[in-house]
């Protein structure tokens, strides 16, 4: 009997395993097929799932560290100059930047404070895994994020006051709670699932991991995309406006410091293509959600529009930043033939 069970639960498995490598080899189609099925669903589904966006947001940081190699990732933060310097750009010198940019084009305050708050952010909680499925630096990405979270609770305050005006109201010590036991909670889950799983059968289902995050993602945008098919019914022009602004906020971010990288590289051999590509990633891709937990409702308010429509071009970077990346990765990899 017990060998008849172990047939049948291996036969599940394997059946389980190879639809999720299905849905991994097509994830960048699926979270772009995603966006507008999102949007379009009745907004009661996004309502019942707002609750569970924190267990969202662990699985999306778990599956990504189930895959990390350890290694790489003792090996970036023994040069903390690079990752210092990687937080400074992206939490430092873009709100100041994004902040003068906003008040030279005269922009809305909502937008203002969308576009300050969105460069505040430290990177996705799933920019690891969008790593993985553009064949990026996942390790320097993961530290990039990891550091970059739990410096947000010490550094947002500061920022958006230098930025905003201490008219805002922020809640550190609450933003900071909640970090840590997102992140103490992933840490712990992929811990447990490396030892019960194994480092070589983990490397071996690596798309079936890509399956997992892609459906977690699908969750994440059904729940922040709720509501967007009743904005377009009442103003359609200025949906499409802030959605213009929103994709030349977030690719124009990873094109620009991808090409600042690529020139970095001629100076310092020692920052890869890969590197050099993966800080572009991480430039337009940010946690904006993080801040509805800080920010005063009236805020909130102000800005969600922004926040749903940022994940159109989150959940297009596989698809079109993976033509981007895939192009600059293989004229790196190209040998020149000297005459």
């Amino acid at each position: 009997m017990s060998l008849i069970l172990s047939g049948i639960f291996s036969g599940i498995l394997s059946v389980v395993l190879a639809a999720l490598s299905k849905i991994g080899s097509r994830a960048s189609v699926i979270l772009a097929i995603s966006l507008p099925i999102g949007a379009l669903l009745p907004e009661v589904i996004s309502k019942n799932l707002l609750p569970y966006l924190p267990h969202i947001i662990v699985g999306l940081i778990t599956v990504a560290m189930i895959r990390v190699d350890l290694g790489r990732v003792v090996h970036h933060l023994s040069r903390p100059f690079s990752l210092c310097a990687s937080l400074i750009i992206l939490m430092v010198i873009m709100p100041l930047g994004m902040n003068w940019l906003a008040g030279f084009l005269a922009l809305s305050l909502p937008l203002h404070m969308a576009l300050v708050f969105m460069v505040c952010a430290p990177p996705l909680g799933s920019a690891p895994n969008l790593a993985y499925l553009l064949k990026l630096d996942a390790e320097l990405v993961f530290n990039i994020t990891i550091a970059g979270t739990l410096i947000l609770p010490m550094l947002a305050p500061l920022m958006v006051s230098v930025t905003l005006g201490n008219s805002m109201s922020f809640d550190g010590w609450a933003l900071f709670s909640r970090l840590f036991i997102t992140v103490g909670a992933s840490i712990f889950l992929a811990v447990l699932a490396r030892k019960v799983f194994g480092h070589k059968r983990i490397k071996e289902n690596g798309l079936a991991l890509d399956g997992v995050s892609t459906m977690i993602m699908v969750l994440f945008v059904v729940a922040a995309m709720g509501g967007v098919s009743c904005i377009l019914e009442t103003n359609p022009i200025q949906v499409l406006y802030l959605l213009g602004i929103v994709l030349l906020a977030n690719f124009g971010a990873q094109v620009f410091f991808s090409f600042l990288g690529m020139m970095i590289e001629k100076v310092y051999p020692g920052v890869s293509r890969r590197q050099s590509l993966s800080f572009g990633m991480v430039a337009g891709n940010r946690n904006l959600g993080l801040f509805a937990a800080a920010i005063p409702l009236a805020n909130l308010e102000q800005i969600l529009p922004f926040l749903a429509l940022y994940q159109v071009p989150i959940y297009l970077t596989p698809m079109v930043g993976g033509l981007f990346y895939r192009y600059f990765l293989n004229r790196s990899s190209t040998p020149t033939v000297s005459g």
